[in-house]
């Protein structure tokens, strides 16, 4: 009886692992990204990052559940921002109008030949188990941009207390300058961009440990202006490390000897 419980329950796990589905993942907004250095204390729409000390102004965080949730995909948007309550914290001007919402960077400062991080939107990435992320920063259309995107993905969170967002830093693409901006932990994984307005950037993000990720977004266009509003949404979609094969035969073994072994009981009965 023992043993056909072991079974029960490990062909149970085996069901698990087949069943696992996709949710909605969580974005926190910092609705208070200050203009000077300091990382911005907030208010936040969903809480502060745990644990980020850096001092860069780190303007959202996605909590990236891929744990719980895998193949979830996490939406970074002014829509997002004002479903998370964004408009009622910043609350309302004298004359009661809400005070506006919107994730977006201004001009083109992603771009190697105008880059200047106090354009940029830093965003910050908590990945809670290894994997896979496929990252796609885009225009955002229902707010009129006409954004053109670029980003770059480093591993780890700011921790210096003297990092400076005021000055250049992708000036020799790909080669991301070692500390760009001062800062202190981070290590460049890659970067994608696009030289279409209103395109998209896509880049997937294979084999990442768990933990800490930054990504900053700026635009990738021509000029040291653009035309238009700077709104863009990125979508950050996680997905776990592949299962070997064999654990999945092995599943489908354990599977079969329950059922088996209630045949066997059937007939002894």
């Amino acid at each position: 009886m023992n043993e056909f419980k072991k079974l029960a329950i490990a062909g149970a796990v085996s069901t698990l692992m087949l069943s696992a589905g996709a949710a909605q993942a969580h974005v926190s907004y910092n609705i208070n990204p200050s203009t000077a250095n300091g990382n911005a204390s907030g208010p936040w729409t969903g809480g502060a990052p745990n644990g980020y000390t850096g001092n860069l102004p780190a303007t959202w965080v996605a909590n990236v559940h891929n744990d719980t949730d895998p193949y979830a995909t996490y939406e970074v948007s002014t829509a997002d921002g004002i479903g998370e309550g964004a408009p009622a914290i910043l609350g309302t001007t004298a004359a009661g109008v809400p005070i506006p919402f919107a994730v977006e960077t201004l001009n083109n400062k992603w771009n190697p030949a105008n880059s200047w991080g106090s354009a940029m939107d830093f965003g910050l990435i908590d990945l809670h188990a290894s994997g896979s992320l496929l990252i796609q920063v885009a225009a955002d259309a229902t707010q009129g941009s006409t954004f053109t995107p670029g980003f770059t993905l480093f591993s780890g969170w700011d921790t210096s207390a003297t990092s400076s967002k005021h000055g250049a830093w992708n000036v020799t693409p790909p080669a991301v300058p070692v500390d760009p901006r001062g800062t202190t932990g981070l290590t460049f994984l890659g970067q994608a961009s696009t030289t279409d307005a209103g395109g998209l950037a896509s880049y997937l993000f294979t084999g990442l440990p768990a933990g800490h990720y930054s990504l900053w977004i700026g635009g990738n266009g021509t000029g040291n202006t653009a035309a238009g509003t700077q709104g863009y949404i990125a979508n950050i979609t996680a997905s776990p490390v592949p299962v070997p094969g064999a654990v999945w035969l092995f599943g489908s073994a354990i599977a079969g000897l329950v059922s088996f072994n209630r045949r066997r009981q059937a007939q002894t009965t």
